[in-house]
């Protein structure tokens, strides 16, 4: 076991807030069904679920096992340091360890790394600082730590170290429902390998049948064919026209017919990848005497550009379609038809219709979600649905998972209506989210066939026709998407590692900001209007970690229950910097602040280690005191508040055999037999080993 100097628990905000995420205090409580641990994934869901103190004593053990003395510090001691690992050889070193036990949803983000940086600066002799986390880091954490010379493990990581200095017993001894496995027979590490063939077939028979869509025509590509012979005229005509009508004409077209091939790429470009050097274009039409040769290639290439494929049938099949669905029609009126729109969606005719045959679960707030089924084309859709701000539009998806063959899964489909006339609807491999503008732009977020096996993910944004506005892929998984009611800005959010939101103006279809979320994985994302500012709230559906960021990714409004922790966060922080008496007042005001079990809990074990630390000055100074006594009463009381936490056991026992010996030494002999008994009833309640060897030689000589 690694050697607790205090036995009080690291004080460390970040482990308070990885609390906050909702996973379990208790280790009594299985994460999944009972049965063997299979994967490195249920490993991590079984350390994410510890306690946070005793994960800094589990860190410590398993330093221990590749072959460090180790320490764990007091929380008003450490400063930030969970715990010391010293090694002699081969030479000396010194190891300062973090230990920052989150849940699943909570990543180790950038400030962390430049608070725990400095950890060196507090001991000397410091060879290396090191994070420790269940979860993950952030982007930016990783590239800080990697300037700032921090070692960082991950919960990957952490799985590994334990397999390879053989330290799984160590999840024995710290939960009670894992128990060891027989060695009758053994179980294979490898995961089962991935059927490339099953892949191939899935993508081959999602593959429609496509065909190229033609570049539309703009005003600005009119403004450009209109140059051309303006270019003939003025060369020509420079001898022959007046001099004023000719100036017109040069400074109409060296000026005009730039700003068009600008305009018109730009347009362009918001439906497909062409002209990818718009640039080139542009700048060398600035040239009067060449204008017209990019002008000419421009407009050459224009015309035969292919912007994407339509992800409907081939012109002949739509005929065909068409027929069949016409004929069916008169079999039925239930049936929607088919047929190409100009873009990569689909929309329907005008005598087409889909129809809805069930609504339920309809949302009141149009930012709440609701569900719909309805057929079309002949299939039946259980759909998710979102309203407008104004009722007027209402997208709908189903995930491509959905319902049955998931063992073979096919796309997802996207539908927008409008005032239940079908505008468009496309198909998306697995569209899981989306939000709907006042005017009909929707924002979908694809999560992929590859959810919980890779991290990626893209974020649509189509306008009513269905063109596509925005189209951002990410290396991250997906969550919640918003947008505003204008339909001018959109977000969404990006799970664990990047943990961030993104925000994107629609029209030009750029990344306005990244911000780092502060308060793990968002669940649910809004736009408001406040007070005439764009403001998106970020946060969980329970509202505890909610809080605003404007157009800046500055942090405009928090929730109250936000507001609450913060000032216990305060209160916390305060209590490290101030003498043992302020604390102890600091931390009764965050005791009466603390409003959730796991808050009561962390403030309690801060109140038993600070009476233990003040009841050990006063013996110091002053010897055996009432005084002494009332602070090691109250210790002893706060620490078993904190029970069944390891710290909290480690703690109690420590003050009974302070007590114990001291009645010992005044000749109390039955006061010091019950403190004895007291750490061994303790020991075999919870059992965890915490009688010492003097102290069992102790309650044998007074039985």
């Amino acid at each position: 076991m690694g050697k607790d100097t205090n036995s009080g628990p690291s004080q460390s905000q970040a482990s308070t807030q990885s609390d906050r995420q909702g996973t379990p205090d208790s280790t009594n409580t299985p994460p999944f069904e009972e049965g063997p641990v299979e994967s490195t994934e249920q490993l991590k869901t079984v350390l994410q679920q510890m306690d946070p103190y005793e994960f800094e004593h589990f860190v410590a053990d398993l330093w221990e096992r590749m072959g460090w003395e180790t320490e764990v510090s007091s929380a008003s001691m450490d400063e930030g340091v969970d715990v010391v690992a010293r090694k002699s050889h081969p030479y000396d070193q010194l190891t300062l360890i973090q230990a920052k036990r989150y849940g699943p949803n909570t990543t180790v983000g950038s400030p962390d790394i430049q608070q725990y940086a400095s950890l060196g600066q507090q001991y000397n002799g410091v060879d290396k600082v090191v994070i420790v986390t269940t979860n993950e880091f952030t982007g930016q954490a990783r590239d800080l730590a990697s300037r700032l010379n921090v070692k960082l493990i991950n919960g990957d990581d952490l799985v590994s170290l334990l397999v390879e200095y053989d330290a799984l017993d160590l999840f024995v001894e710290y939960f009670d429902f894992i128990t060891p496995a027989d060695n009758d027979s053994e179980q294979s590490d490898e995961p089962p390998d991935a059927d490339p063939g099953v892949a191939k077939t899935n993508r081959e028979s999602n593959t429609d049948t496509s065909r190229s869509e033609p570049a539309p025509s703009t005003r600005w590509q009119k403004a450009i064919l209109a140059s051309i012979p303006g270019w003939f005229i003025g060369f020509f005509g420079v001898t022959v026209l007046p001099e004023s009508l000719w100036a017109i004409i040069f400074f109409t077209v060296w000026l005009g017919l730039p700003i068009a091939l600008f305009f018109d790429a730009r347009a362009l470009r918001r439906r497909g990848d062409w002209p990818k050097y718009w640039w080139a274009y542009v700048l060398t039409s600035l040239i009067w005497l060449f204008a017209i040769i990019p002008a000419g290639v421009y407009l050459w290439r224009r015309r035969s550009v292919d912007l994407g494929e339509t992800s409907g049938n081939s012109p002949t099949e739509t005929a065909t379609v068409q027929s069949e669905e016409s004929t069916h029609r008169q079999e039925s009126s239930e049936n929607a038809t088919e047929s190409n729109s100009e873009t990569s969606s689909e929309s329907v005719s005008q005598d087409g219709r889909v129809t809805v045959q069930r609504q339920s679960n309809a949302p009141e707030h149009p930012n709440e979600t609701g569900l719909m089924s309805f057929e079309y084309n002949g299939e039946q859709y259980h759909t998710q649905t979102v309203t407008s701000p104004n009722s007027a539009y209402t997208a709908a998806w189903q995930d491509g998972r959905s319902g049955e063959g998931n063992d073979d899964p096919q796309h997802g489909r996207v539908f927008l209506f409008e005032d239940d006339e079908l505008s468009f609807t496309t198909k998306i491999a697995r569209p899981n989210a989306a939000a709907v503008a006042k005017n009909g732009i929707v924002s979908v977020v694809d999560w992929q066939f590859g959810w919980g096996e890779t991290r990626s993910g893209t974020l649509h944004v189509f306008n009513r026709s269905g063109h596509p506005l925005v189209k951002h892929d990410f290396d991250s998984n997906l969550g919640p998407t918003a947008i505003t009611s204008d339909g001018e800005y959109a977000a969404t959010s990006t799970y664990n590692p990047d943990c961030s939101t993104y925000i994107f103006h629609v029209d030009t279809g750029e990344q306005v900001i990244r911000h780092e979320n502060k308060h793990g994985n968002v669940q649910d994302l809004e736009f408001i209007d406040r007070d005439g500012s764009i403001m998106l709230r970020l946060g969980s559906t329970e509202g505890d970690s909610t809080y605003g960021i404007d157009l800046g990714g500055h942090i405009v409004w928090k929730s109250d229950s936000l507001k609450q922790r913060d000032r216990l966060d305060a209160l916390l922080e305060r209590s490290t910097t101030e003498s043992l008496d302020e604390a102890r007042e600091t931390l009764q005001k965050a005791l009466d602040l603390a409003s959730k079990e796991y808050e009561q809990r962390n403030v309690v074990q801060q109140l038993a280690d600070t009476h233990w630390q003040l009841a050990t000055t006063i013996k110091k100074e002053e010897g055996v005191t009432d005084e002494w006594w009332m602070h090691l009463d109250r210790a002893a009381q706060y620490y078993r508040q904190s029970l069944p936490r390891y710290a909290g056991k480690q703690g109690l026992a420590k003050v009974k055999r302070k007590q114990g010996t001291q009645h010992l030494n005044d000749g109390n002999e039955t006061d010091a037999r019950n403190c004895f008994e007291e750490i061994a009833s303790l020991e075999k309640q919870y059992d965890v080993q915490l009688l010492t060897d003097t102290d069992k030689r102790r309650l044998t000589e007074l039985a």
